[in-house]
């Protein structure tokens, strides 16, 4: 349906969503985009930073130059859809009397609401800012601004997110036949037979999901097992480099983190700290590689996390990269711990620390600052992604596409710990991948629940009492 005039309106764009996403510029259909002379200067700062930011800020750039070349930006540019949006830049407007005076107008931030205030006052048409920051959308609206975040970036409903794991009832022949033949072909064909009672609620969507994992229960039987090109297939004892998974999520996730590289390529590995997502991917990792006793499925585990602070910050702390990258990959050091002495019950802290030192020193173990994988091409590797909740979608992209011939990908995170300020539960890298990888024969996913937590009793307690 095509809007009428008076119902188009404008959107002013806040700098941080054209560095998350230089083409949301024309993600507004028929209405006005506005961009502010602060927004362009901001832009113009971050254009020479190394990684993401960098690189969008270029990007931008690039586009707005492709629009100057149409015409005058300050009247109003057509952004070339087939709905009839415009461009425009809002050079002036900064005001500071329409600011209260608590906020100055030095400010960027303040300096861009400023203007919004402004091009409220004098258009006849709604106005609105869009922006990704918190803080940014509590203070625009304290000042008298209306905001929305930028919803293109949201892609998993609000309901429910997909978990990778269902448990159903079912009756005992059933299981006894999954149990003697490893597996029951053309399920599909049986599931009046199955009831869901939890995680996949509508029996029709039952054995539809390619590499979906599977509970089944009948009275005191139970079996594990994972729905495969058309068959449910058993899932037996699981271990790696000697870790043995504590409950049915655990088995899932470290099935799927074994599964040959041909088979399951990538793993998506999602729920709250304590669930062992970091410990098993470590564990598998080193199974492929490190483990003398088989065959080596990868050259190098290949670690990285998602670092929150500027990318310009990061170059200019001291030593090599993997001096640079210590304090974030702290809980991998401690995971490793863990592994190797579980794995080697008689030897000391100094012989495990020895061992440890000799991965890294032999590049069984390397780490790598997620703003540096741009341009990378990571072929034979294990590649871990720990905090990907605190990636973007671009960045998650980036990594994913990073995979060359015989590189596994296994992302781990938990959407309710995010710190990256511009993202929320919804629009962050995890969950984009989480929703638009589902389904396909190469990816399986698991998220674990808060009772699947294998901390300490008095972690666990705590978590229940101390409660913020």
């Amino acid at each position: 349906m095509t809007k009428t005039k008076g119902s188009i309106k404008n959107y002013i764009l806040d700098t941080n969503i054209l560095l998350q996403s230089p083409n949301s510029i024309f993600g507004f259909e028929d209405n006005h985009v506005v961009i502010t002379g602060t927004t362009l200067q901001e832009l113009d700062h971050k254009k020479t930073l190394a990684g993401e930011l960098g690189y969008n800020a270029r990007e931008t750039c690039r586009i707005l130059e492709s629009l100057r070349l149409k015409g005058d930006l300050t009247k109003g540019v057509d952004l070339g859809n087939s709905q009839g949006g415009k461009l425009f830049i809002e050079p002036d407007g900064i005001n500071k009397d329409n600011l209260p005076d608590g906020y100055s107008i030095d400010v960027p931030d303040n300096r861009i609401i400023s203007a919004c205030l402004t091009l409220k006052e004098r258009s006849n048409m709604p106005t609105k800012l869009v922006t990704n920051d918190i803080s940014m959308r509590i203070n625009a609206s304290v000042c008298g601004m209306e905001v929305e975040s930028y919803r293109n970036d949201q892609i998993a409903s609000k309901d429910e997110l997909y978990t990778g794991k269902s448990v159903v009832q079912t009756n005992g022949n059933l299981i006894n036949q999954l149990y003697r033949d490893k597996k029951i072909e053309d399920i599909v064909s049986l599931r009046s037979e199955f009831t869901p009672l939890e995680g996949t609620m509508d029996p029709e969507k039952l054995f539809t999901t390619e590499n979906e994992f599977y509970m089944l229960k009948s009275g005191t039987q139970s079996a594990l097992c994972i729905y495969r090109h058309g068959d449910l297939k058993l899932i037996e004892e699981q271990r790696a480099f000697n870790v043995v998974p504590r409950n049915a999520a655990q088995t899932f996730a470290l099935y799927a983190l074994l599964a040959p590289v041909e088979e399951i390529p990538f793993v998506i590995l999602r729920g709250p700290a304590g669930t062992a997502k970091t410990f098993l991917s470590i564990a598998a990792g080193l199974d492929g590689t490190y483990d003398s006793r088989k065959e080596r499925s990868y050259e190098k585990v290949l670690i990285t996390r998602n670092n929150i602070t500027s990318d310009a910050d990061f170059g200019y702390l001291p030593g090599d990269i993997n001096e640079k990258m210590s304090p974030l990959l702290a809980p991998f050091y401690d995971n490793l711990e863990s592994i190797l002495r579980g794995k080697h019950h008689n030897e000391d802290n100094e012989q495990v620390q020895m061992q440890i030192d000799d991965m890294f020193f032999t590049n069984v173990i390397n780490v790598c600052p997620l703003a540096y994988m741009r341009g990378r091409s990571i072929s034979q590797s294990y590649l871990i992604v720990d905090e990907a909740q605190n990636s973007t979608r671009s960045q998650m992209r980036d990594i994913i596409t990073r995979a060359g011939k015989g590189t596994k990908i296994v992302i781990c995170g938990d959407i309710n710990q995010i710190d990256n300020h511009t993202l929320d539960r919804w629009t962050n890298g995890l969950v984009f991948a989480s929703e638009k990888m589902k389904g396909s024969d190469l990816v399986a996913q698991v998220t674990f629940a808060e009772e699947e937590s294998v901390r300490s009793a008095l972690a666990t307690e705590a978590l229940k009492r101390l409660d913020l």
